[in-house]
Order: structure tokens, then sequence, then C-alpha cells
């Protein structure tokens, strides 16, 4: 694949950022990525723009993008998903020949929600699964399955928690990083037995902005390209009613893709870190299990510090992760840093009540087989 990611952008991560609105979040974001790959708005070929209108409050959210990117009068592509699934679709584009750069935006203004709990009941069928209950039992009833059937039991659920809030001591963008024990987690209120509060990532303001770009483009002009080396993605059954809740097929069939195209054939052994979504505690070890990196090692993954840490941003949660990886592969993760780090994983997951995933492989060296 001859695709690179040339600069990244990251504004945020904020409890509230009451101080900004979206579009100066969005325009911040743009700058820092333009700035990184070494280019200026104008050569932009496009964007994909990874938003939904129900969050952000308005019809059409994606219209108000093109100012704030500097990409008037040129194509903007809009997916409702993972900022991960935006990348894949960027690619694609680029793979097409018709497009040389593209930047991919997402943001998230969640101080901006009053009752989140209330959005996400919309997300639900309205006759069979709008219960009258938090609308978060469905990750109690993945919690309980996976459980059952993977041998992991809560204090495994709980050391994701420690792990990742601990991590996120040392990650300046990471506003809810902290000092706990499992005893915090395990004991904290219950919100959907038997996931409690302190399992479940809390919501963030925050803006991330990524230019992809053709790779003979990228080696001439960015100061430092990280290789897209696979791209996969898939749903699973849409209807809860119908789906193994013990398993994330979405993310089994989209790692499937991206290592078949990025020749990763041993993933515990040919990955260095793993970024996956983990906004719900649980759903971090169901990822790493779909991600063939089934073990009690979690030093290489997220070492961000996940959502746990950073907070939920909405579409952009994989572009948070993504960012971290890019900075990670170029040796810039500061205190994070894994030594030796060539190559890693990013898995983004679209939330309750989907199993909607994506992944892509990055490395830090172009490979031509």
């Amino acid at each position: 694949m001859n695709i690179a990611i040339m600069g990244v952008g990251f504004c945020g991560s904020f409890p509230a950022s009451g101080g900004l609105s979206y579009r100066e979040l969005i325009a911040r974001a743009a700058a820092m990525a333009y700035a990184d790959a070494g280019i200026e708005a104008e050569q932009l070929d496009g964007a994909v723009s990874v938003e939904e209108d129900f969050v952000s409050g308005y019809s059409i959210a994606d219209e108000y993008v093109p100012d704030q990117l500097g990409v008037q009068r040129k194509s903007v592509y809009t997916i409702c998903g993972d900022f991960l699934h935006g990348v894949c679709s960027a690619a694609m584009q680029i793979n097409t020949g018709q497009f040389k750069l593209l930047v991919v935006e997402a943001y998230s203004k969640a101080s901006n929600i009053l009752t989140k709990d209330e959005l996400l009941h919309f997300s639900y069928d309205p006759i069979w699964n709008r219960l009258g209950v938090t609308p978060n039992y469905l990750a109690g009833i993945e919690m309980q399955q996976f459980m059952e059937c993977s041998g992991y039991g809560p204090q495994d659920v709980a050391e994701v928690v420690v792990k990742n809030k601990t991590c996120g001591v040392g990650n300046a963008f990471a506003p809810y990083g902290n000092n706990i024990n499992a005893q915090d987690v395990l004991l904290a209120r219950q919100v959907a037995a038997p996931v409690t509060e302190q399992m479940i990532a809390r919501p963030a303001d925050g803006a991330v902005v990524v230019v992809l770009g053709a790779t003979d483009v990228a080696l001439e002009t960015a100061r430092n390209p990280v290789f897209l080396s696979g791209t996969g993605w898939c749903s699973g059954n849409s209807v809860i009613e119908r789906r193994d809740h013990a398993v994330s097929e979405g993310t089994i069939i989209a790692s499937q893709m991206a290592y078949k195209e990025a020749g990763v054939k041993s993933p515990a052994e040919d990955i260095d870190a793993f970024y996956v979504s983990d906004l719900f505690a649980h759903r971090q070890l169901m990822h790493l299990d779909a991600l063939g990196f089934a073990g009690d090692s979690l030093a290489r993954v997220n070492p961000d510090g996940g959502s746990l840490a950073v907070g939920d941003l909405f579409e952009a949660n994989g572009g948070a992760r993504l960012v971290d990886a890019v900075n990670m592969l170029r040796g810039e993760a500061g205190s994070r840093q894994i030594e030796g780090a060539r190559r890693v994983v990013v898995q983004g997951w679209r939330g309750l009540p989907t199993d909607s995933c994506a992944v892509v492989v990055l490395d830090s060296e172009r490979r031509t087989s």
C-alpha cells in the first residue's frame, strides 16, 4: 500500500472546553497537522469528515468543516463511524489515483451534551431495545457473557482500568489519568452489573486531524512519515439479539483484512504495540482477543492510557489512538515510548450498541512486500 500518514494534530483532550468552539478545536488541530506534514491547506485534494449530525446537534454538520480545514469548494466525504473508518476511506480514495493528499477530521464537543445517555438511547431499536433503563445495559450483558466464555474475571477487567488510568498520569492529553487500585474500580457505583462507573470512559472534548498522502508525496514533503501497511473494517450483526456478545466479530474480520494486506502472520510476535478501544474496560480485553493478542501482558496495550484516561471523544476516539501510535513509531512518545517500536496496530470501535470496527497496521519504515 503506497500511502503514508504525513502529519497529525490533536487539540484536546479537555473535560470541558468553554473557551473554544468546535470550529476552533478543528482549526487548531488542522494547523498542527499541516505543520507536521509540511504542507499548506491549498495543497489538499479534499477531506474525509467523520461526524454524526445527531451528536453535533444540527443537520448536515459536515457542511461546517471546509472552512476550518481550508478545503473550501473541494471534495468532502462524510462517514458516520469511528475515525479509523475515515482513514480506511481516505486510503481507498488515494489508491484510486484521483487524489494525492487528503485530510481526515473528527471532533467531540461532549461538554455541550447535557444527557449523553438519552442520546445513546436513540441508537437502540425503539420497539425492542429501549427498555427504560440505562442504555449501558448492553455493556453489562457483554461483560457477563465475555467473562463466562473467556475465563477472564472482574479482577482482570479492573486491572485494565488501573493500568490505563495509571498510564494516563504521564500523558498530557489524558485528563482522566489517575492512580487508583482494583478495589476502587470494583466497589465504584454500579451502572449495569457487573459494569461499574470506573469501567466506562468519561466524555471529553477534542479534535483530531490527520493528513494522508501518496508515498511519493510523503517522502518529498513530510518531516517523518509513518506508513499505512494494512486496513480493514467490518460491522457485526446489527440485531443485538442475534449477536454473540462474548466476541467482537467486527474486530476479528477487520483485523484479518488488515493483517493479510500488511503481511502480519503472528500478531503477538510481529506487533510492537496495540492501541484498541477501551470505551468499556472489558471491551479492551475482548478486542485484544479478536486481534490475536490474548494474554496476561498489558504493557504493550494503550500506552497513552486509552479512552479511560484520555476520555470518550465520540467519533474521534480512534484518531486519538492513531496520533499516539504515530508518535510511538517516530520515537516521540516521551515517557510512554516503547523501545524499538517499528510496527503497531490501531483498532477502533463505533461504541454501543454496535460492533462496527476498523483496524489499521502502521509501520515506521516503508515495506515493499
